[in-house]
């Protein structure tokens, strides 16, 4: 027994070390939607924002507008692993909504994830978005790229876009969906489901 145990002790080490060491690309080009760096993003579990939550607009305080729930009502799900970001969003009107974005890559100097949608999504199918996140009074939000996803077919056209003209984490009850031809809304409160 004490052997097995030494055998998979020393197993388990030499998968990690190289796992670890294939995570850097020491080859003449580097690029950061590498899949080792993914590797290193899920081996090391670097989704600060990983987790299943109810969802809520703005503030618990915000008091709703035309086509937004006020902030004590819940309106969706996020359903966020280190390979996942699972959004539903309820509509007793039209049905629910289900957008299932495979990460792609988690910036956490930016407070972002970008993502590729599934074939089993709602809408957005094969394309490209982003998650941008931040963190105000104690409370975690999210804005997901509302500038143009159908045109976003690449890790490179969503990664282009200017995360700042199109959210503002300064203002979480309007910042998100700028200058994206819709009006501007407020960013989705995470609560953690019971």
């Amino acid at each position: 027994m004490r052997k097995f145990k030494n055998s998979a002790a020393l197993t388990f080490a030499i998968c990690s070390l190289f796992v670890f060491a294939n995570c850097f690309d020491l080859g003449e080009s580097s690029k950061s939607d590498n899949q080792n760096v993914l590797a290193l993003v899920a081996v090391a579990g670097l989704n600060p924002i990983a987790g299943n939550y109810n969802y809520y607009n703005g503030t618990s305080d915000y008091a709703g507008g035309t086509y937004t729930a006020p902030g004590n009502e819940i309106v969706g799900t996020y359903n966020i692993s280190l390979s996942l970001i699972a959004q539903t969003m309820f509509d007793a009107t039209y049905g629910n909504s289900y957008l299932y974005g495979d990460i792609q890559e988690i910036d956490t100097n930016k407070k972002v994830i970008y993502v590729r949608f599934r074939g089993d999504s709602s809408f957005s199918q094969g394309n490209y978005s982003w998650y941008r996140w931040t963190v105000k009074d104690g409370k975690t939000y999210v804005c997901p790229d509302l500038s143009g996803v159908s045109s976003q077919t690449t890790l490179a056209s969503a990664k282009a876009d200017d995360l700042d003209f199109y959210s503002d984490p300064s203002d979480i009850n309007a910042g998100c969906g700028l200058n994206s031809g819709f009006d501007p809304a407020p960013w989705s409160r995470l609560e953690t489901q019971n």
